[in-house]
């Protein structure tokens, strides 16, 4: 697995080897949360698979689930000085208090802190075997669903560009017809009388600057060349492109707020309607 490559946050791997069976489940996280399930022979392993999946994955949760392996030679110990304490404290009771009967089998084996379960023989190695095996097969299906998810960002970055290249050129064009406008809305509110050229190059130049769309578009562009060369920059995106979505959605209403052009108005529409496609696929990356 190309540590390159782009990952998404969910995937499902199992590994076996020996006795010993791992099943990893990776979903949405926006930090890297482990949880580990394994019986109570491999928790002094916990550390040291924590710190595995650490040099695999950097986001998601991970759920690593263990089940008991069938083992041989499990044995049940006596701790006898304990079991002789307990006896003698219960006879010692039994007097005090004058009851009746003995102190028996039956009660002693109640007391079951005087068992002592040996530790089983199990081949570590074998268990880190099944657990890289089922981290490999969970970390390529994540590599493999963020092929589609990244294939699909690009394809609706092409669509912004589109967009915007529009909305650019009927900038231009509202520019051009500004003046001609403001002039006949004048002569219409003067009642044809003679019009100040001065008055209506001022006027003019008011409301293209407070309709003026032209810084926008230029960080969008340089928005959008920055999202594309994420895509490529290695296997950690998810979060640098979530925060390149909210520069976007940011330029995008600023042009929305300003426009007063009907053509690019429904432009903005479409391209918030991208980037909300775009923000839920981000979320599901690394």
């Amino acid at each position: 697995m190309d540590s390159m490559q782009p990952q998404s946050m969910t995937g499902y791997g199992r590994g076996t080897a020996g006795n010993f069976k791992v099943e990893i489940r990776s979903s949405n996280h926006k930090n890297l949360d482990i949880h580990v399930n394994v019986p109570y022979y491999l928790f002094s392993h916990e550390p040291d698979i924590r710190k595995t999946v650490k040099q695999k994955f950097n986001r998601g949760r991970i759920d690593i689930y263990v089940p008991k392996q069938d083992l041989e030679g499990i044995r049940l110990k006596v701790n006898m000085p304990l079991a002789k304490e307990y006896f003698n404290a219960l006879g010692s009771l039994k007097e005090e208090l004058s009851i009746r009967g003995d102190v028996g089998m039956d009660l002693l084996a109640s007391q079951r802190d005087i068992f002592i379960m040996d530790e089983p023989e199990v081949d570590v190695s074998e268990f880190y075997n099944a657990l890289n095996s089922a981290l490999e097969e969970v970390g390529q299906a994540r590599v493999e669903e963020a092929e589609s998810l990244v294939s699909d960002i690009a394809g609706r970055i092409q669509i912004l560009r589109k967009l915007i290249a529009v909305i650019e050129d009927r900038r231009d064009e509202f520019i051009d017809t500004a003046k001609q406008k403001l002039h006949e809305r004048l002569k219409q509110l003067l009642d044809n009388s003679e019009i100040d050229e001065t008055r209506v190059i001022q006027e003019t130049a008011i409301l293209i600057e407070k309709s003026d769309i032209t810084e926008e578009i230029v960080r969008i562009k340089s928005h959008l060349d920055y999202f594309a060369g994420i895509l490529n920059s290695g296997d950690t995106v998810g979060k640098k492109m979530d925060f390149m979505v909210q520069e976007l959605r940011r330029e995008i209403n600023t042009i929305g707020s300003k426009s007063q052009d009907i053509e690019i108005t429904n432009n903005i529409v479409e391209m918030k309607h991208e980037v909300e496609k775009i923000k839920e696929q981000v979320q599901n990356l690394q």
